[in-house]
């Protein structure tokens, strides 16, 4: 009898586990609904309190009144559906479905924090507006509130001005963020306001958060820091455009037009990659970016154009925390040219007793360069292999015109006579000149992602190390024989082997700042390197043989 038992629980968990049902909502049913494709609902709630964790809830076009609550449940909250008995497929650009709010509670609203809830929560694919947020996810204290996913939808015209929760200002008009691994992509988030981060604003530390492929255009905070987004904790924001927001339109200063990244903690990492700035205004200084109160961010392949401030960091500003801990920021192979200060002489960049390095950038048009007001010794600006048009001293840096493709265009590709990607064909063309900043990159960067002919050295710029990046002009003499090897563990752990290296190579291990922390000719086939005193993260190797350069990723985990 006991052995049955189990079985029979085991089966049930199982089931408890596994099962999973569909749930209608149409706003044309009446109110005797079930949620049954026949007989849907005719309102979300119901539908949501009718769903058990893991059930799918599929809504068919039409406007429906917010207020929602998710409540202890991870739901498939999906918009987009015909409707009238059809509910095979989505398309919410055909089927538009709205979840209608009011000013007086968010139009969505997540709360996970009583216990650990399996799967991912998901919505996807409703036009969110007019709410007191957008989507407010609640609970981030806990680690609870975990795998959440808002895709593919229209969030706009929510927020307010006035004080939040506990009297204090509102975080996030859009979307209120906290919990961890918290997906937001592939969404437009336009025309949101609140105190702080019109757009997204976290009032915890999220962990691990990838902010993605969305359009954050015309938001605006209300107090003095981040008109779009402000955020902490760890995480990546990548590809995103951020378009016209703006900082404190209740004062007359203010900080971070697009985005105010704070931490108080510089072990925590937050990447910015493959963004672009533009039209992002603040009434002091940041008028795109924003590194505040002792955060670290590294900024890759970021592109910056058209931005505003009153008096400096057009483009970024980086500042030290209450405390005098200075802020960290790396940047690299990026583009900054055309940002203006309304003060003239205005610097695009703009530190303040921090930390920033910066290589393989493009500084051009755009006034005064920098500003460093050092103050303390671990204050320091490090500028390498840079094209910077008032000149910086630093290894490499040039200041000649890079020659981008049309600046007036807001296309920033680099001329070159071998080829240079034009976005309006997806082709490469080719050019009568070419730009100097082709392969004139820290030469210890990375650069296999470049098209050939590359010239075995990272272009400067934001299109430096992608497919974009332009062609390197060859006499057609040159013959390079690529050069193999293998690494083993990796992770390391204290020591790595690599092996199989052609007699003579050069190997060095370059950390995410740019710095050289290893160099060595091998004139063995195999070397053991001790990593016991690298700090852990991410590290690039690079073998160098006979003109010939490949580069790989190491892990470092001691």
């Amino acid at each position: 009898m006991k052995k049955l038992f189990l079985l029979f629980s085991f089966v049930g968990c199982c089931f408890a586990l596994y099962s999973q049902k569909d749930i209608c909502v149409d706003a044309g049913s009446g109110s005797s609904g079930n949620g049954s494709v026949s007989n849907p609902y005719n309102n979300i709630q119901a539908a949501i309190d009718a769903a058990s964790n893991g059930d799918i809830i599929k809504v068919a076009r039409g406007t429906y009144p917010g207020g929602l609550m998710i409540d202890q449940k991870k739901v498939q909250l999906l918009g987009g559906f015909a409707g009238g008995g059809n509910f095979t497929a989505a398309n919410p650009q055909a089927n538009v479905t709205i979840i209608q709010g009011t000013g007086a509670a968010a139009c969505i609203t997540v709360n996970i924090d009583a216990q650990n809830i399996s799967g991912t929560l998901i919505i996807n694919g409703f036009t969110i507006r007019n709410g007191l947020r957008g989507i407010r996810l609640m609970g981030g204290w806990s680690p609870n509130m975990n795998n959440i996913t808002i895709e593919n939808n229209i969030i706009e015209n929510n927020g307010t001005y006035d004080l939040g929760e506990w009297d204090s200002v509102q975080y996030g008009g859009g979307i209120s963020l906290e919990g961890s691994n918290v997906k937001i992509q592939n969404n437009i988030i336009r025309n949101n306001k609140s105190g702080r981060g019109g757009a997204i604003g976290a009032t915890t530390d999220p962990v691990n958060f990838l902010i993605a492929d969305n359009l954050i255009e015309n938001n605006t905070c209300c107090d003095d820091h981040g008109g779009g987004v402000i955020i902490r904790g760890t995480g990546t924001i990548t590809r995103n455009i951020f378009d016209g927001n703006i900082a404190a339109t209740c004062m007359n200063y203010g900080y971070g037009g697009g985005i105010c990244l704070t931490n108080y903690d510089t072990t925590k990492l937050i990447t910015l990659s493959y963004n672009v700035w533009r039209n992002n205004y603040a009434p002091l200084n940041g008028g795109a970016v924003f590194v505040d109160e002792g955060a670290k961010v590294r900024m890759e392949h970021e592109l910056l154009y058209n931005n505003q401030s009153k008096e400096h960091g057009s483009a970024v500003f980086v500042d030290e925390d209450y405390n005098n801990n200075p802020s960290v920021l790396y940047m690299d192979n990026c583009t900054v040219s055309g940002n203006s200060t309304e003060q003239s002489g205005g610097a695009v960049l703009y530190v303040v007793r921090s930390k920033a390095n910066i290589q393989n950038c493009i500084f051009w048009n755009n006034g005064s360069d920098f500003l460093f007001d050092g103050g303390t010794a671990s204050s320091v600006l490090t500028v390498n292999y840079s094209l910077i048009q008032k000149g910086y001293a630093g290894t490499g840096n040039i200041t000649s015109d890079p020659l981008f493709a049309n600046a007036a265009g807001n296309d920033f590709h680099l001329r070159s006579t071998a080829g240079r990607f034009d976005p309006a064909t997806g082709q490469f063309v080719n050019d009568s000149a070419n730009s100097p900043a082709i392969d004139a990159g820290n030469p210890l960067s990375e650069f296999s992602n470049e098209p050939g002919p590359n010239g075995g050295r990272v272009n400067m710029g934001c299109y430096g190390n992608t497919a974009e990046a332009s062609k390197s002009a060859t006499t057609g003499n040159e013959t390079v024989t690529p050069v193999t090897w293998t690494m083993f563990p990796n992770p390391a752990n204290e020591k790595i082997t690599i092996a199989h290296l052609p007699s003579g190579s050069k190997v060095n291990i370059i950390d995410l700042t740019g710095k050289n922390v290893y160099s060595s000719t091998i004139n063995n086939e195999q070397t053991t390197i001790h990593t016991a005193n690298f700090e852990n993260g991410v590290y690039i190797i690079q073998v160098i043989n006979n003109g010939a350069v490949s580069t790989r990723k190491l892990i470092v985990n001691n």
